[in-house]
């Protein structure tokens, strides 16, 4: 529950494809990298231990024309259940997954972010519910709403891609 000064981003999407092809989008690390960052960002690397206590670490690099830095996410899983829910911390890290100082963070940057990714089946397609708790109330809690937006477009944009070239 956030209080005054976090707030809790909460976002919902219906996806155009199976519950098993949703998952493998967030826990298969080759699939990562194809829709993980915001519009004109790139991901060129994913590492997941799937595995309660076991961790993941997600790139992503600017474009270019801002200035092509590559930064990194990452944290621990804390709860798993296939099909249905990830539960796991969320964090700027260095390459290695090691959070970043308080120090080398954004302003504004909440660390451990608790998040949940809930998967619902709705007639076939998937219902996706992401819960981020604890973010700092500061224009960074804006961008990362807006980046997850932006990362699941990218990913429904891929779903509809890969369905026109199987029919």
């Amino acid at each position: 529950m956030a209080n005054k000064d976090t707030r809790d981003i909460v976002i919902t999407r219906i996806l155009n494809a199976p519950v098993e092809t949703v998952w493998k989008l967030w826990t298969d690390p080759k699939a990562v990298t194809g829709w993980w960052g915001p519009e004109d960002y790139t991901s060129p690397s994913a590492r997941i231990d799937l595995r309660e206590g076991g961790s993941y670490v997600f790139s992503m690099r600017a474009p270019s024309d801002q200035g092509g830095q590559e930064s990194f996410t990452g944290g621990t899983y804390k709860k798993i259940t296939p099909m249905k829910r990830l539960e796991f911390t969320q964090n700027l890290t260095d390459e290695t997954g090691k959070p970043l100082a308080a120090d080398d963070l954004p302003a504004g940057f909440s660390q451990n972010v608790h998040t949940i990714v809930e998967f619902r089946d709705v007639n076939g397609l998937t219902e996706l519910t992401i819960t981020e708790k604890g973010w700092t109330r500061s224009l960074m809690s804006v961008f990362a709403y807006a980046g997850m937006h932006q990362s699941l477009d990218k990913m429904a944009a891929g779903l509809d891609k890969n369905k026109a070239v199987q029919v």
